[in-house]
């Protein structure tokens, strides 16, 4: 379906603002959420060196916002993914009860699991795919540590990705408001005296 009305493009313009201030809120709790973790494990502050683990296809200036939301979408939903198998893992391996760290990671998943719900409805029917480079289970074998450090890692990723979704999405709002008063502008010169404000 091609073609929005201005009331329609009001309320996508809404609901881009909304959704941004979730990505900036979600990426603020997954900085804190590493902050916990490297806390509750006494790990050094610096961070785990080595590639992202997620890979999606460059974001060229060429590509509309609704594709690169898309394609940003795409390494969330691989991100919610390596948390969740985290998740899986820690219970498992480590029975701690209850801390600061395991409260914020519960609503990071859950937060991150309404953006990836809210972003739906910007990407405009692209779909693009991102690749996890190396596998939990790869990096598993090397005991707790190497657990340990492989979950930093995961949550790297999480800043990461959620702060380029929060910087694009926050860019959206602007751009859009700009588009229909271009259009109304256009319109009154060309005398097309019919249409109103």
């Amino acid at each position: 379906m091609t073609g929005r009305g201005a009331n329609g493009r009001r309320g996508l313009r809404g609901h881009a603002g909304k959704t941004s201030a979730l990505a900036r809120l979600l990426h603020k709790e997954c900085i804190e959420l590493l902050e916990a973790y490297r806390n509750s494990e006494s790990l050094p502050s610096s961070p785990v060196a080595g590639d992202y683990l997620v890979s999606i296809p460059p974001l060229v200036p060429q590509l509309s916002d609704a594709e690169k939301i898309s394609i940003l979408r795409a390494a969330l939903k691989e991100c919610l993914r390596l948390l969740e198998d985290v998740i899986t893992r820690e219970d498992a391996d480590f029975s701690d009860e209850d801390s600061e760290y395991r409260r914020k990671r519960k609503t990071v998943r859950d937060r991150l699991g309404h953006l990836l719900a809210s972003t739906e409805q910007l990407v405009d029917g692209h779909k693009f795919e991102a690749e996890v480079k190396e596998e939990l289970d790869g990096q598993a074998a090397g005991g707790s540590f190497g657990l340990k450090k492989w979950i930093v890692r995961v949550l790297q990723e999480l800043v990461h990705w959620t702060g380029q979704t929060s910087d694009t999405l926050h860019s959206l709002p602007a751009e859009m408001e700009k588009t229909p008063k271009t259009m109304s502008r256009r319109t009154r010169k060309g005398g097309a005296g019919k249409i109103r404000k």
